[in-house]
């Protein structure tokens, strides 16, 4: 006989009781899964660190579906792996709960910046009268936190110091008397190149995008995400004003042969130019936001693409204007394009986020003239004067090389390191030399001859993600 209503919806209850614990067993902890899984690139509070920030304001652009396919399936072309086989659906649909979960006011002002500067001890002058300054060249080690500078000319190191999680990438005053380079949790280092060591550090944010300095190396501008903000420095890291923004930025740069620098904004369409001398800002409308991009070398032009739109764009800074446009598949990378010349007419070569292709887009006509398919979808392409040849990332073992004069992919490919990912060409000041980054915790930078391609060098480093040549970002890249 069948037990009462009563007593049956009671012992309902208490076989759900009794289980209750074992389900809760089963709830993922998405806090505990992004501590093992995400807090080492993104950092323990979300604020960011190798990577970027994950936190509410900075999302609301993806969708939550959006942010569990990144989950699952990564970013190609990045740093970014897939957790596909190691996160189970209900962890995933958990940590994309907690990205949407403020984590409270985030605050970093003057006085917090100008309290937060700190001179370094003087130590040993590494940088010996003969070295030539104008062809140093910084390795950033990311697995070690570390910048050596090595003499570009006999490849010998001359200095190696702590920096912290470095991004964006150094960069030089026009007299190779200093550079600066910044991490994502907002440090600032001044290095004395004259001297060949540190100087100064300071915080001047949370979590910081990117940073540019004047020709004269008197004025430093860092652009900020966390909180959203132009920070100006003076010469010895000083702070001379702290600037906020109603809007992400997706980077700053030194607008070349003037005394001015250039923001976009990652979600708003609109181009900042400002003078870091009368801290004057002055706005442009754009037709959408410019998420990337590359000056034209020798004019007043740039190559810009958004993340959410499906072309290039060809923009004139003296007109304020649009000047030409191409449909394209997806986002390339356009700020590790490189620009060369060829029968007289200037090109620009760039890979694609997810497709394992190069384009080749003739400038004067802006009309993609070739598109090459690639062993992988790789960053960076790269080239020099001094080599006959485009070196291109693959996100393989291999670096692919393209003839310039023919637009014809050699037979030979580059690897450096079987089993190892090669990445990130740099070149000597004159270009008779090429370095390419062995990434691995276990890694190199591998040096070659640009035109015979001969192995020269192969220096240790632990994950060497960037190279920096003084003459070649200060002269020869856009």
């Amino acid at each position: 006989m069948p037990a009462p209503l009563t007593l049956r919806i009671r012992l309902l209850v208490l076989s759900l009781l009794a289980a209750a614990p074992a389900l809760a067993s089963e709830t993922p902890d998405a806090a505990a899964a992004y501590q093992e899984r995400c807090a080492s690139c993104h950092g323990e509070r979300r604020y960011g660190g190798y990577a970027p920030p994950l936190l509410p304001d900075l999302l609301a652009r993806r969708d939550d579906e959006a942010l569990a396919a990144l989950i699952r399936d990564g970013l190609p072309a990045t740093q970014m792996p897939a957790f596909r086989d190691v996160l189970d659906d209900a962890t995933t649909k958990g940590l994309v709960a907690l990205l949407r979960t403020p984590v409270g006011p985030i605050t970093w002002g003057r006085d917090e910046i100008a309290q937060s500067r700190v001179e370094i001890p003087a130590g040993v002058d590494r940088m010996p009268p003969e070295v030539r300054r104008e062809n140093a060249i910084l390795v950033v080690e990311r697995d070690a936190g570390r910048i050596a500078v090595l003499d570009g000319d006999s490849f010998r190191e001359l200095d190696r110091f702590d920096a912290g999680k470095v991004h964006g990438g150094p960069k030089f005053d026009a007299a190779f008397t200093k550079f600066v380079a910044t991490t994502r949790d907002g440090t600032v280092t001044l290095y004395d190149l004259s001297r060949g060591r540190p100087v100064a550090r300071i915080k001047v944010a949370v979590n910081t995008r990117n940073l540019a300095i004047s020709a004269a190396g008197d004025r430093i501008v860092v652009a900020n995400q966390l909180p959203a903000s132009l920070v100006v420095l003076d010469g010895e890291l000083r702070p001379l004003a702290t600037l906020p923004l109603d809007g992400q930025p997706s980077g700053v740069y030194a607008l070349p042969g003037e005394d001015r620098f250039v923001l976009t904004l990652r979600d708003s369409p609109r181009m900042i130019f400002f003078s870091p001398r009368d801290l004057a800002l002055r706005e442009v409308g754009l037709p959408e936001p410019f998420e990337d991009f590359a000056f034209v070398p020798g004019t007043r032009q740039l190559v810009a693409s958004s993340r959410g739109g499906k072309r290039l764009v060809l923009w004139d800074l003296e007109k304020g204007a649009e000047v030409g446009a191409l449909a394209t598949e997806g986002l390339p990378h356009l700020f590790s394009a490189c620009f060369f010349e060829r029968e007289g007419v200037q090109y620009a070569a760039f890979n694609h986020m997810g497709a394992a292709k190069l384009s080749i887009v003739r400038l004067d006509r802006f009309e993609v003239v070739k598109e090459i398919a690639l062993r992988g979808a790789g960053y960076f392409a790269r080239t020099h004067p001094g080599t006959p040849f485009l070196w291109v990332d693959t996100n393989t073992e291999a670096v692919q090389l393209l003839r310039k004069d023919t637009l014809e992919l050699e037979a030979q490919t580059l690897v450096p390191a079987p089993g190892k990912i090669a990445m990130h060409t740099e070149f000597t000041a004159k270009g008779d030399r090429a370095l390419v980054s062995v990434w691995h915790a276990d890694g190199a930078v591998v040096v070659y001859d640009s035109k015979s391609l001969a192995e020269v060098a192969r220096l240790p480093f632990a994950m060497p993600v960037g190279k920096y040549n003084a003459w070649n970002k200060t002269r020869l890249e856009p």
